[in-house]
């Protein structure tokens, strides 16, 4: 095994999902196989990192097993801006032990993303 290739999520509302995680991860919509059940595919470079089912379900994605995803930055300002510019909730950690810090946002249908960064005197 090589890598994690990509996470899949199932969404009642796909332009809403995508907005969210375009606007926070600066994620582009591209191409997908045509499956027979709607769905998009949300790229970082050439590689389709999230999967969106489109489903119907009458509550929020259930909790359980699956917490949250987390993507790696390189430059936190800017991050921090389309976090905050978004609406959504976030907030902050920090991994212990290490010069890693978190920003936790939540976004529609109880989708918990993680954005990792290293901590320098001016990020949180």
């Amino acid at each position: 095994m090589r890598r994690l290739d990509h996470v899949n999520i199932h969404t009642r509302d796909a332009a809403t999902m995508i907005r969210f995680l375009t606007d926070v991860l600066e994620v582009k919509e591209g191409g997908r196989p045509p499956f027979p059940n709607p769905g998009h595919w949300l790229y970082i470079g050439d590689q389709a990192v999230i999967h969106l089912d489109v489903i119907e379900r009458e509550t929020d994605f259930p909790t359980g097993i699956y917490n949250h995803v987390a993507f790696a930055l390189y430059d936190f300002e800017p991050a921090l801006k389309r976090v905050e510019a978004s609406g959504f909730r976030h907030e902050y950690r920090d991994i212990p032990g290490t010069k890693l810090g978190q920003i936790f946002v939540y976004g529609p249908e109880g989708v918990k993303i993680e954005l990792q960064y290293p901590r320098t005197p001016r990020s949180r």
